[in-house]
């Protein structure tokens, strides 16, 4: 067989070998994660063994990598500490059994949580160098607001919100609900024990429906309520009252 032929030999092998594929980001990533260039190769030897053998032998990795076996025990076991890595029952179609193997869905949702945040920090700079030439005194003013109100909902839950929790946001702002009447939901929403945004538009909307515009509006519209609630528990209790037998004279002087 001529050089050239051995060669294109090799290249045809070499493609039908089969290939892995690895996504970008977390090439890009893997690193922010505290995972160790080791490790990152680690996974992607189990990648590339997981469509055939979902749990493959800590054994076959070490003679791939030119590693000890304990290693690669050690590097498994970190990473499934920290939740990248997990073994999971996986179905086998040919031979109708379960078995285990490794499951890569804790290492995805937190690069997907470290996107989120990214592109929040993009959606943040693009809403940072709008400007309103026209009046740039209402544009301050709105940003200024919004970046108050993001602030407190972090402060909150714990975490960024999501560029669309920030487009939300800004809807409520472009309907002339004021900071105070979304930081005011916000709260009641919290006391609930519901952080949920769909809670808070639905409070916001229910306030636009009764004409509230103002916080001083809202909490007289809370004393009027609970001043009905009262008046319709009296309403039910009084025929009980009435019901009771009393002595003539006990209430002889009551209006005096």
């Amino acid at each position: 067989m001529s050089r050239t032929n051995l060669y294109g030999s090799f290249v045809q092998a070499l493609f039908f070998s089969g290939t892995v594929s690895i996504p970008k980001y977390f090439l890009n990533h893997y690193s922010e994660l505290e995972i160790s260039h080791i490790e990152a190769l680690l996974i992607i030897q189990i990648m590339g063994e997981i469509e055939t053998s979902p749990n493959p032998s800590a054994q076959l990795l070490a003679q791939r990598m030119n590693l000890e076996v304990i290693q690669v025990e050690e590097m498994i076991a970190h990473l499934m500490s920290r939740n990248y890595l997990s073994l999971k029952k996986h179905w086998n179609h040919e031979d109708h059994q379960s078995s285990l193997g490794y499951s890569f869905v804790g290492l995805i949702e937190e690069l997907a949580e470290r996107w989120a945040i990214d592109e929040f920090k993009h959606f943040e700079a693009e809403q940072n160098q709008r400007k309103e030439p026209n009046d740039p005194l209402q544009n301050s003013t709105c940003s200024t607001s919004i970046g108050q109100i993001i602030t407190t909902f972090e402060q909150e839950l714990g975490r960024p919100v999501t560029p669309i929790e920030c487009e939300v946001i800004d809807t409520w702002i472009t309907s002339n609900f004021s900071e105070e009447l979304i930081l005011a939901a916000f709260k009641r929403g919290v006391m609930a024990g519901i952080r949920n945004f769909r809670y808070i538009d639905s409070i916001l909307r229910e306030w636009e429906k009764k004409g509230l515009r103002t916080l001083q509006e809202v909490e007289a519209d809370d004393v009027y309520f609970q001043s009905r609630q009262e008046k319709s528990r009296f309403k039910k209790t009084s025929p009980q009252q009435s019901n009771r037998k009393v002595s003539p004279d006990k209430y002889e002087n009551f209006y005096l």
